[in-house]
C-alpha cells in the first residue's frame, strides 16, 4: 500500500513529528511510506471562491501554490494519516489551511442546501482510509473532543473512511519527557494494516 503521512506541526523536532516518524518506521517495512511536513510547502488559505466546485474532473483550485501537488498525493495514497498538535482544541493553523483546501477534492453536485446529509457529493477520496494523529500537552478527555468532531465531519463531507483519531496526551513541550503510548502506536499500525486485506 501507499501510505501518506501529513504532519501539520510547525515544530520540526516536536512531538507530532516524532510520533509521525515512529508510525512511518513501523509501516515502511511492508509499505511505501511518504512523510510530508506541510510547513515545507506553500499553502495559502482557501479563498471561498467556489471555483473548485465548478470543475468536476480534477481538484480545480485557482490558486498557484503547493496544495494541488499535496492533494494529488492524497488522491494517490491508499491510506492518509494527518498529524497535528492540539492548538485551541483544534488542528494547528498549518494543518487547518490544508484541511480547508481539501474542499477541492469533494464536489457538491446536488441537493437543496449545504447540509452534508442532504447533498449529493462526488469525491476523489471516497472510501479512502484516513486517520488523525493528535499530540497534546494535556489530557485526551475534555480536551480533544472538538478536533475529533471536526475530523469526523471532514470524513463525512469527503466520503472518506475514518480509521480513527489517535490521541497522544501529556506530551512534554521539550519532547524528551514525552511518553508516547505504545498501545496507541500499535493501534495505528493495526488499523492501517487492516486496510491491506
Amino acid at each position: 500500500m501507499n501510505i501518506l503521512l501529513l504532519s501539520g506541526s510547525p515544530r520540526k523536532n516536536g512531538n507530532t513529528n516524532a510520533i509521525v516518524q515512529r508510525v512511518a518506521e513501523r509501516l515502511k517495512t511492508n509499505h511505501n511510506v511518504e512523510i510530508c511536513r506541510i510547513t515545507d510547502y506553500q499553502i495559502n488559505g482557501c479563498l471561498g471562491c467556489n471555483h473548485c466546485q465548478s470543475v468536476l474532473d480534477k481538484p480545480g483550485c485557482v490558486q498557484d501554490d503547493d496544495v494541488t501537488r499535496l492533494l494529488g498525493k492524497v488522491m494517490d495514497a491508499d491510506v492518509v494519516l494527518y498529524g497535528t498538535p492540539l492548538y485551541g482544541h483544534s488542528y494547528s493553523g498549518q494543518l487547518k489551511l490544508l484541511m480547508d483546501r481539501h474542499v477541492a477534492l469533494f464536489k457538491f453536485v446536488g441537493g437543496s442546501d449545504k447540509a452534508v446529509d442532504e447533498m449529493e457529493i462526488k469525491s476523489f477520496i471516497e472510501n479512502r482510509s484516513v486517520g488523525l494523529i493528535v499530540s497534546c500537552q494535556g489530557p485526551g478527555e475534555n480536551n480533544t473532543e472538538l478536533v475529533q468532531m471536526q475530523f469526523r465531519k471532514f470524513c463525512e463531507s469527503s466520503l472518506a473512511f475514518c480509521l480513527g483519531t489517535y490521541i497522544f496526551p501529556w506530551c512534554s513541550p521539550d519532547v524528551i519527557g514525552s511518553q508516547f503510548s505504545e498501545d496507541t502506536l500499535n493501534q495505528i499500525v493495526c488499523d492501517v494494516e487492516a486496510q491491506n486485506k
